[in-house]
């Protein structure tokens, strides 16, 4: 837990990460409910509680596509884990509360959205069980995306590309889950890429979790296993990869 409380205090410190992850979607929300209007889409929903899940998508990208392969790049090329054992410090903890803080951060810009959405534009707000199963899923979509913030990582060495590569896998998955326009609008060849997406269901169709239409998106939940399966096995070969390489 003080590992985590340590954790958490440095997320804090990395203004880019806070801007990303917890002002920009807000920014996005407040210009573009003010900028349309926040209109009526029927059955008492409004469009705020559409526009609301992308928002919070927005937010949960950079994390896991730039705050955390930076974090994680500059941790490997520092030796900061390697160099902490020597103070008795056991790495495997620090690693742990260190994702962990990252997930922590995603619910805090989930809740974030929700409660401006509420207090801002009245955001409908689900019951108990939806509510849970929808901050659940939007987690289990961050973890995957985690994964792939590793894989980053580990492959591009050199902590200065790490940013405009994230940067160009953030704008590009904006572009291809509807995050700039309607994802029904989208040319065919950017819907089919984006299918392959989990954040495009997060960022679209979760709008029937929100309004307890199902629990579960199915669609969403066998993507997202899959991608889980094939971003461990390539984060385990990579690691193998590199230990083979230093013995």
């Amino acid at each position: 837990m003080r590992y985590l409380w340590t954790s958490i205090k440095l997320q804090f410190r990395i203004p880019i990460s806070i801007f990303f992850s917890l002002l920009f979607p807000l920014i996005m929300m407040f210009a573009m409910v003010t900028s349309y209007g926040n209109f009526d889409i029927g059955n008492g929903y409004h469009f705020v509680d559409k526009y609301f899940l992308i928002s919070t998508g927005m937010g949960m990208l950079p994390i896991s596509l730039i705050s955390f392969p930076i974090w994680l790049g500059e941790s490997l090329q520092n030796q900061s884990y390697k160099r902490l054992e020597y103070f008795g410090l056991k790495s495997h903890h620090m690693v742990i509360s260190d994702v962990f803080s990252y997930v922590l951060l995603t619910t805090l810009s989930i809740l974030a959205n929700i409660v401006f959405g509420f207090i801002v534009y009245g955001l409908n707000i689900p019951s108990v069980g939806y509510l849970f199963a929808y901050v659940i899923q939007c987690l289990y979509c961050n973890l995957i995306f985690l994964l792939f913030g590793a894989i980053i990582a580990l492959l591009v060495k050199n902590t200065r590309i790490l940013m405009p590569a994230g940067m160009v896998l953030l704008f590009s998955s904006y572009i291809f889950t509807g995050a700039f326009s309607s994802f029904s609008d989208l040319p065919e060849t950017f819907q089919s890429i984006g299918r392959f997406i989990p954040m495009k269901y997060v960022m679209n169709d979760f709008f029937e979790i929100w309004t307890e239409t199902e629990l579960v998106n199915v669609d969403f939940l066998l993507l997202n296993t899959a991608l889980a399966v094939v971003f461990t096995l390539i984060l385990v070969l990579i690691l193998i990869v590199n230990k083979k390489r230093k013995n």
